[in-house]
C-alpha cells in the first residue's frame, strides 16, 4: 500500500479565455487541500496555464510520488476526456480512440465553432512520468451533482 506521500492528485480542467473556470477549479483545489494530506495539482487542457504536462511536473517535483490520480473535472465524457487527455497522460496512442465519440465538425469552445477542429500531437505537451497514472471518469450523473442542482433550484425559489 502506498502512503499519502507517494500519491498525487491532479484535477484537470478545460481552460477558458475567461477567468471564471480557473477561479472555480482553483477554489475546489484549495478546498480539497484543506481536507486532505495528498499533494494536489491543477492542469488545463488549453487556453490556461499550467498545461497538464507542466502540472504533473510541478506535482511530482521534489517528491516521492509514484502514483497520480487524474480527475477530469468535466460533467460528461467528450473528445477531450476520451481522446486528448488520455493521450497527453500517455495512457493511449492515436489509434486507440473511439471515432464515434469524436465528432470534430461540431466541436466548439466559448460559443465559437471550430469546424474540423481537432488536436494533434504537436498541440499538446505529453506527460513525462514513470509512475502509475489512474485516470478517473468525469463527474457524471452522480447523486451529489443532483444535490447541487436541487440546491440551485431551491435557492432560486
Amino acid at each position: 500500500m502506498q502512503s499519502n506521500d507517494e500519491t498525487g492528485i491532479l484535477l484537470i480542467s478545460h481552460g477558458s479565455r475567461l477567468p471564471y473556470g480557473s477561479e472555480v477549479i482553483n477554489k475546489l483545489a484549495d478546498m480539497y487541500r484543506k481536507d486532505s494530506d495528498y499533494k494536489l495539482g491543477v492542469g488545463y487542457m488549453e487556453m490556461h496555464k499550467p498545461d497538464i504536462a507542466t502540472a504533473v511536473e510541478e506535482l511530482v517535483e521534489g517528491t516521492d510520488i509514484k502514483r497520480i490520480i487524474a480527475i477530469p473535472v468535466f460533467l460528461a465524457h467528450g473528445v477531450h476526456t476520451k481522446r486528448d487527455i488520455p493521450k497527453i497522460l500517455g495512457l493511449s496512442d492515436e489509434e486507440e480512440h473511439d471515432h464515434e465519440d469524436c465528432n470534430h465538425e461540431n466541436h466548439a469552445h466559448d460559443g465559437h465553432s471550430h469546424k474540423g477542429h481537432h488536436h494533434h500531437d504537436h498541440d499538446f505537451k505529453k506527460v513525462n512520468f514513470d509512475g502509475e497514472i489512474i485516470y478517473t471518469d468525469p463527474l457524471g450523473a452522480d447523486p451529489l451533482v443532483l444535490e447541487i442542482i436541487k440546491k440551485r433550484i431551491a435557492d432560486s425559489l
